[in-house]
């Protein structure tokens, strides 16, 4: 049977232009069932279907909605046709016929639209308008200014709190004490890295309390054989009454427990 078709207008298009049809597929009592729908894609050289797809309306009448696009262009006005389709019913008892539908197609442009030959038929293209790009540089070289000393702000905040922290760390603190003791008061000097441990340790440090101040402060580890020859000679000093050797070991030790400290203590 001949569909019912609801046709575009027949005339005024050219290359890209868009034309749909909309079938009837039968009535809201008897819907025509199609098998399946035409398919999307190019047809023939000149139009590409778009949409093919079923709708339902209002008054539950099936259509089924075509579009199809001009993808080529004659060299004159033209008549071409929208394709004609047969539709086979889902049960196969039944066809569906859909004519072909004539529109006029014009050409983009005429081969040569002027009598006179001083004009051509296509001007060039005309320059894009002129962006001044001035104020956009002005506004990246401020923002990158802005987060350039945004950076440096939060540079020298964070190495200020780094600094500050470090120099009131405990053997830190030793390490500057110790500077300002003369070399001829060693005893002084055990004294003060002594006070440094212990400020780490929470406690008096002795030897049998060493592995504890390891606990509390892991990053002396690597110290911890001239940690134990230190406390043994102050112990030795201090209660056997030994005398206390030069002050370069007891510099040296603190330096070298003040760059552990420094570098891991949180």
């Amino acid at each position: 049977m001949i569909a019912t078709v609801e046709q575009p207008r027949a005339y005024g298009y050219t290359i890209g232009d868009l034309l749909s049809q909309r079938v009837a597929l039968g009535t809201a009592a008897t819907p025509f069932h199609p098998a399946e729908l035409p398919r999307i894609g190019r047809i023939g050289a000149s139009l590409w279907r778009r949409r093919s797809e079923e709708q339902i309306d209002a008054s539950g009448r099936h259509w089924l909605v075509l579009e199809y696009q001009v993808i080529n262009t004659p060299q004159a006005l033209s008549v071409w046709y929208l394709p004609a389709l047969k539709l086979k019913s889902q049960d196969g008892s039944a066809f569906l016929a859909v004519p072909n539908a004539p529109f006029s197609i014009t050409p983009f442009t005429p081969p040569q639209p002027f009598e006179e030959t001083t004009l051509p038929a296509l001007q060039p293209d005309q320059s894009p308008a002129f962006i001044d790009l001035g104020p956009i540089d002005q506004r990246i070289v401020g923002a990158g200014s802005a987060l350039l000393v945004v950076v440096l702000l939060w540079a020298a905040i964070f190495g200020w709190r780094h600094l500050r922290r470090g120099r009131h760390l405990p053997f830190a603190r030793a390490l500057r004490d110790l500077k300002a003791l003369p070399a001829t008061d060693p005893l002084a000097a055990q004294r003060r890295l002594h006070h440094a441990l212990n400020d780490s340790a929470g406690e008096v440090v002795r030897p049998a309390s060493l592995p504890r101040l390891l606990a509390r402060a892991p990053y002396l580890a690597p110290e911890k054989n001239a940690l134990e020859a230190f406390l043994q000679e102050s112990q030795a000093v201090f209660f056997g009454g030994r005398q206390a050797s030069a002050i370069g070991p007891v510099h040296a030790l603190a330096r070298r427990l003040q760059r552990l400290e420094r570098r891991h203590a949180p």
